[in-house]
């Protein structure tokens, strides 16, 4: 197994959750540390791993990158148009995104 899914969480072996404590990773997650910019309600899963990890989990460290970067060019595309100064930071969000992948969670 690679240090990528270590870094990550390793993915492979599920933990059974009882109902109780799924409701209340739910809860947290959802309810703590909201920020639409960082750590949107809407990305939480309720294991409490984020979407941007699981996705770099699943694409791969090159793949996310490449991935994040397309995100970085729509919000930097459409901020003047849709959501000012919040697009510009979901941009800068997406770029430190990239740097934490590349250099290995270090950031």
């Amino acid at each position: 197994m690679s240090s990528y899914v270590k870094r990550v969480g390793d993915l492979t072996e599920p933990v059974e959750l009882s109902a109780s404590q799924i409701a209340e990773k739910m809860t947290s997650t959802v309810d703590t540390g909201f920020d639409p910019v960082t750590k949107p309600a809407h990305y939480a899963g309720h294991t409490g791993i984020e979407c941007k990890q699981a996705m770099e989990s699943m694409l791969g460290t090159d793949e996310y990158v490449s991935y994040m970067q397309g995100c970085a060019f729509k919000y930097l595309w459409r901020w003047k148009s849709k959501n000012g100064i919040e697009d510009l930071k979901k941009a800068h969000e997406c770029i430190e995104n990239m740097l934490e992948a590349l250099e290995g969670g270090a950031s």
